[in-house]
């Protein structure tokens, strides 16, 4: 009896070590040979898009961002963003193309679901991902996937965009190391988009504010939390200070 108990439980431990194999390494395979494809199809993209300039009008009726910035925490223009992007290791915000006047904006249309939307870089967090049109669970297979019906990175609105934690790459993994102040860029076919990190909070799944568009230009992160459970979401808020649109856009922020 004791042997059959024995040969049962080392049973019992070699399929829980195959399926913590699987889920640490081979869904990390998965996603990094998504990434390749995504990444390739970035560039193709990239060198055919031919932005459309537009008009900027703020949408007042959007609402404004509920969130009041943390005390302290240095505005646009008191950043000498080159330096500190620079000093992150990421790579320059975008300066508007030749043409663009005062109040224009870069615009983009949204990739197909499944396409790459653009590189997303977090040094804070260790984030080097392209992010994927698209949040169902083939799409978060290749990376972070960006919400479809939010805003394009660098674009008027909040950008959203999700990533998991522990399997398939786990791209936001390390979410929880970023704190206000921290920068972030996201490179789309308009140009790098600059981000300043404003709020780190921890919100319940039911809590899909953290999604709705506001006036100004915002990126929101979403992940897990904690680790290895579905229960809370880690919720990263950062706020637009440069790139192509930041000149018309950053007037719209808090």
């Amino acid at each position: 009896m004791a042997r059959r108990v024995g040969w049962a439980l080392l049973a019992v431990g070699v399929l829980l070590g195959a399926f913590v194999g699987y889920e640490l390494w081979v869904t990390s395979l998965v996603a990094r040979h998504g990434q390749a494809g995504l990444q390739a199809e970035l560039e193709e993209r990239s060198a055919a898009a031919v932005p459309a300039v537009v008009r900027y009008e703020a949408d007042t009726g959007r609402a404004v961002s509920p969130l009041s910035l943390p005390a302290g925490l240095p505005g646009p223009g008191e950043i000498d963003l080159a330096a500190a992007l620079a000093s992150a290791g990421l790579p320059p915000a975008s300066s508007p193309p030749p043409g663009v006047g005062e109040g224009d904006l870069v615009s983009e249309e949204p990739p197909p679901e499944g396409g790459p939307v653009g590189r997303i870089v977090i040094p804070a967090a260790g984030v080097d991902w392209t992010v994927v049109e698209g949040v169902s669970a083939a799409d978060l297979r290749r990376g972070a996937g960006h919400m479809p019906a939010t805003a394009l990175p660098g674009q008027p609105g909040n950008a959203v965009i999700s990533g998991h934690r522990t399997t398939y790459g786990a791209p936001f993994h390390h979410l929880d190391r970023v704190a206000p102040g921290d920068l972030i860029t996201v490179t789309t076919v308009t140009g790098t988009h600059a981000y300043q990190v404003v709020h780190v909070m921890v919100v319940r799944p039911s809590e899909v504010w953290v999604t709705e568009q506001w006036q100004g230009s915002w990126l929101t992160l979403t992940t897990c939390h904690p680790r290895f459970s579905a229960r809370q979401r880690l919720v990263v808020v950062a706020r637009l200070i440069g790139g192509p649109n930041a000149p018309a856009l950053v007037a719209g922020a808090v």
